[in-house]
């Protein structure tokens, strides 16, 4: 079956059950944590709620999220919501864009016309598609356990068949590094490249002292990402091991999930400006909202965590893990994202031909400093079409 335009809409009625719910909020009593030591500031999460409710435009929030065409494309019987915006020119290079978890294809709306059409004449365009992964926002889930992630990567790269696109550069953030990575590995062909912008730090096994090839500043990131993994791990181990449990709690109470949610901006994002953190420095409560409110009105908060659980059991019976890549790989590096592997680690791992280390931007790179993305993105792009010239003239040569 063809494409379906989509529109996304918050229902009237939805949003004043959500305003009624916010209102009858059971607070709990105040906490004064310095830093949000303990979680969430109860004064700071009481101003995002409140805006939510009195402040927000919901009806600018679908201005923006339909403003770049949206379609249901069937694959296997299922649809998968996806903004599909083509460059006015025919033999653009595709490109797929994958979010993760607590993401939305919200972080890509300002990156989308940035790639397909850009400013200028001089910049290269590109055919963008950037799906809602299954289970996540207009991307239903299938209500029973077995939608792995190796699953979700066989179904991207099936929509971007059925899109006509047979070869495309894929990129992913957070989960969608996982897919995007399984993507490479599993159409080597299809595939043109693979660009990132989470790394994983896995020390190479065949060196004698994976430490020795370690950069200076690249040794505060591995302090960094052990910070991390010890001080805000506690809400993966909970959504890989009980994430029904907890969808029952956040898909009730619009206050407790914008709190999860909240949290995980607050610690990954860049937004700490002369020593105080507020999320606004890196992304504006109408970009946070509408991203929340995607998960929301679309009731996948539950199952879009499903994600962790599905990826904890491939990982135990020995199929969670991506192929070897043997693409040409990109990755675009901002300074606040919660994982980042030194160079001489990643690139023993991956065909790297495009390495960037960013001066701003966190862990949602492309909804704040979607500017810095697309480049990052634009300049891989043209590292990849560079190799295949080479790769041409040799083969004329030869």
């Amino acid at each position: 079956m063809p494409s379906i335009p989509y529109q996304f809409r918050f229902d009237a009625a939805a949003v004043e059950e959500l305003r009624t719910r916010i209102a009858l909020t059971r607070w709990p009593q105040r906490f004064a944590a310095h830093n949000w030591d303990f979680g969430v500031d109860q004064d700071y999460l009481r101003d995002v709620v409140d805006y939510w409710r009195d402040g927000f435009d919901f009806e600018d929030a679908e201005r923006r999220i339909n403003a770049v065409p949206n379609y249901l494309t069937p694959i296997d019987g299922l649809p998968i919501h996806n903004l599909h915006s083509r460059s006015a020119q025919e033999d653009a290079v595709p490109v797929l864009l994958l979010h993760g978890w607590p993401g939305s294809i919200v972080e890509f709306l300002e990156v989308i016309p940035k790639l397909s059409a850009p400013e200028t004449a001089e910049l290269e365009s590109f055919h963008v598609v950037a799906p809602s992964l299954q289970g996540f926002g207009a991307s239903p889930g299938i209500g029973e356990p077995g939608m792995t992630p190796a699953r979700i990567a066989h179904r991207m790269a099936a929509l971007m068949q059925e899109l006509g696109y047979e070869q495309f550069i894929v990129h992913g953030g957070d989960w969608g590094t996982l897919l995007a990575t399984h993507i490479a590995a599993l159409y080597p062909q299809r595939v043109l490249g693979l660009h990132v912008t989470l790394t994983h730090p896995i020390p190479p096994a065949d060196v004698p002292d994976a430490m020795a090839l370690v950069q200076e500043h690249e040794r505060e990131w591995l302090k960094d990402n052990e910070f991390k993994a010890l001080d805000g791990r506690g809400y993966f181990e909970i959504q890989k091991t009980r994430p029904e449990t907890l969808g029952f709690a956040l898909n009730d109470s619009p206050v407790g999930w914008c709190a999860w949610v909240l949290d995980k901006f607050y610690q990954w994002a860049d937004c700490e400006r002369d020593g105080i953190r507020d999320v606004r420095n890196a992304v504006s409560w109408e970009k946070f909202l509408t991203n929340l409110s995607v998960y929301w009105f679309t009731d996948t908060i539950s199952s879009a965590m499903h994600f962790y659980r599905e990826q904890y059991l491939a990982l135990r019976n020995g199929t969670g893990a991506a192929g070897k890549v043997e693409v040409p790989t990109g990755a675009g590096i901002f300074p606040q994202e919660i994982l980042k592997s030194p160079r001489a680690w990643f690139e023993r791992r991956f065909p790297l031909v495009h390495w960037t280390e960013h001066a701003a931007g966190g862990h949602f790179g492309a909804m704040e400093q979607p500017e810095i993305f697309a480049s990052d993105l634009r300049a891989f792009a043209q590292a990849v079409a560079n190799l295949s010239l080479v790769a041409f003239e040799q083969s004329k040569r030869s």
